[in-house]
């Protein structure tokens, strides 16, 4: 399982992403994590974790509003 799949002590689930990294500075999913991104990496990267939280906002919104409606 890699990290793409956000399993495990991932912060988040993509495979260039941020990860708590075990002994030896690997993640422990067996992919090779890099250690330094380019700025346009990181940029991309925060951009792609912006629209996860946005949607996962989304989400817990439509659940609160379910949940309160019961």
């Amino acid at each position: 399982m890699c990290c793409q799949e956000g399993q495990g002590r991932h912060v988040m689930p993509m495979h260039h992403g941020i990860h708590h990294l075990g002994a030896g500075g690997m993640c422990g999913c067996g992919c090779h994590e890099r250690r330094f991104m380019s700025k346009k990496e990181r940029i991309e990267m925060l951009e792609e974790y912006r629209e996860s939280l946005k949607c996962e906002l989304e989400g817990v919104e439509e659940e609160l509003k379910d949940l309160q409606m019961k």
